[in-house]
């Protein structure tokens, strides 16, 4: 299997979780924030929240919110591979919510990172089989591996985003590796 344009062509528009807009609106959102305020208010990432991991929230200290505020605030003044540890510091927060966090702040250079995805590049040789997916999912450590094969990927795909690119992976994995989909597909 090849990662390359004609896969992210042919499996991007067969993600159908239908949060586009959503997405799009979390994107101007923080950056609205993060233009205005050097951080991220507490209605953009309940929103992020809700958009990841609503399942999540009740880990969340909302009461001791300034923590978090300054946690982003810290993280989007530190080095590259520093910003997700910070973030994962965070009560409610692992490695799959920081990456996003830092992916609506910057769109083009930190991906999402999920478990599916993760199990796509496997599957392509382009993560380690050898190690378990909550390595790469779980671990500050594994996260920069993968962001690393992503913008890798990007690279050599300069037209596709790396929305396209998650959306590509997460399709291939839905529709091809999860047993459920494959049965409801019959």
């Amino acid at each position: 299997m090849t990662i390359d344009d004609a896969f992210i062509e042919k499996w991007h528009p067969k993600y159908d979780e239908h949060d586009e807009k959503e997405y799009e609106e979390i994107i101007l959102a923080v950056l609205k924030d993060v233009t205005g305020m050097g951080t991220i208010s507490k209605l953009t990432f309940e929103r992020i929240m809700n958009w990841k991991a609503a399942r999540a929230k009740g880990y969340v200290e909302w009461k001791n919110f300034d923590k978090y505020k300054k946690a982003f605030r810290n993280a989007l003044s530190a080095q590259e591979e520093q910003k997700v540890t910070i973030l994962d510091d965070l009560p409610g927060v692992g490695i799959p919510i920081a990456s996003t966090i830092l992916h609506f702040v910057y769109p083009k250079i930190f991906p999402i990172v999920d478990f599916r995805t993760v199990e796509t590049l496997q599957k392509g040789e382009y993560l380690d089989k050898t190690k378990s997916k909550y390595y790469f999912r779980d671990t500050s450590q594994g996260y920069n591996c993968f962001r690393h094969t992503i913008l890798n990927i990007a690279q050599r795909c300069p037209t596709r985003s790396l929305r396209k690119i998650d959306r590509a992976l997460f399709a291939y994995h839905k529709i091809e590796l999860d047993p459920k989909s494959k049965c409801q597909q019959t």
